[in-house]
C-alpha cells in the first residue's frame, strides 16, 4: 500500500454507514477512483467543498492497485465549482458533462487529455452566457468521444470512405457522414442542415474556450440531438442524459407555426 497523492473532479458521492462516504473521482494520475472518506457525514466536515460533486480536488490516499475501494486520508478543494454555478441550466449543463464521465470511464487507467478536456469545460460553464452553454456541452462530447477512440469521420464516407453526400447524411450508427449510396442502404440516417455540419467540423477541434461563439442555441441544440444518438449507437453504456433530459423537461414547448393558406 503506497500513500498517493493525485488531483480529480468529483463525479458523485453517496453515503457509507452513518458517518462516512463514498466518493467518485475522475483523476488526472489515476483515472477512475473510488474512495471512503471515513467521517464525511460527520458536521462539521473536516473535508468542506473537496468532496462535493463537481469540484475539483488533492487528494492523499492509501492507495492498493487491486482493490476496489481506496482509503482517503486528506483532501484540499481546489475549485468548488457546484457553488460557482446559481442558476439551473449551467448546473444541468456541467452535471451532464460529470454524468458523461461516469457512464463511460471506468477502471484506474489514467487520461490526462481528458481530464484537462473536462476541466476546461467545467471552468468554461461557469463564464459563458446561458445561450451558449448547448454549445459547449456539444463540444464537450464531440471531443470526448474523440479521446475514447470514437471520432465521427466527416470528411469521407464513414462506410466507403467514399465522396459524401451533398445532402450532409449522418449515420449514428456507421459514425459520421454517408455517401449517397450507403445512405440508401442505411436507415436512420439523420440531414444536418449546412450551419449545423459547419458547427461540428469546428467544435470537433476547436478549444473549449471558443466552443460558445461556434455554434448558435438552436444549431447547438439541433447537434445535441444528434450527438445523443451517435453516442447510444456507439457504447453501448450510453443511454441518454438524466441532467439535459431533466433541463428540456423544463424547458416551454415550442410555439406552434401558424398555416400559410
Amino acid at each position: 500500500m503506497a500513500l498517493l497523492r493525485c488531483e480529480g473532479i468529483v463525479l458523485k458521492s453517496y453515503a457509507l454507514g452513518d458517518t462516512s462516504r463514498i466518493v467518485v473521482a475522475f483523476t488526472r494520475e489515476l483515472g477512475m477512483v473510488r474512495m471512503v472518506a471515513k467521517g464525511a457525514r460527520k458536521l462539521p466536515s473536516r473535508f468542506g467543498f473537496a468532496l462535493e460533486p463537481l469540484s475539483r480536488s488533492r487528494y492523499l490516499i492509501y492507495h492498493k492497485p487491486d482493490r476496489d475501494l481506496q482509503l482517503l486520508s486528506q483532501a484540499e478543494c481546489v475549485r468548488p465549482t457546484g457553488s460557482e454555478l446559481p442558476d439551473l441550466a449551467r448546473l444541468a449543463h456541467a452535471e451532464a458533462a460529470i454524468e458523461l464521465v461516469d457512464r463511460l470511464v471506468w477502471g484506474e487507467e489514467p487520461h490526462p487529455e481528458l481530464f484537462d478536456l473536462l476541466v476546461a469545460t467545467l471552468a468554461r460553464m461557469t463564464v459563458v452566457s446561458l445561450d451558449a452553454l448547448p454549445a459547449v456541452t456539444a463540444a464537450f462530447q464531440l471531443q470526448f468521444a474523440s479521446l475514447l477512440g470514437y471520432q465521427p469521420r466527416v470528411d469521407t464516407c464513414a462506410q466507403c470512405a467514399g465522396h459524401v453526400s451533398a445532402r450532409r447524411l449522418f449515420s449514428p450508427i456507421r459514425g459520421g457522414l454517408l455517401c449517397d449510396r450507403c445512405a440508401a442502404a442505411e436507415p436512420g440516417s439523420i440531414t444536418l442542415s449546412a450551419d449545423a455540419l459547419a458547427a461540428l467540423v469546428l467544435l470537433l477541434h476547436r478549444p473549449i474556450d471558443e466552443a460558445g461563439n461556434i455554434a448558435e442555441a438552436d444549431r447547438a441544440g439541433e447537434l445535441l440531438k444528434v450527438i445523443e444518438a451517435y453516442l447510444r449507437a456507439q457504447f453501448q453504456r450510453f443511454q441518454g442524459l438524466r441532467s439535459l433530459e431533466m433541463l428540456r423537461s423544463l424547458a416551454p414547448p415550442e410555439p406552434k407555426k401558424a398555416n400559410v393558406a
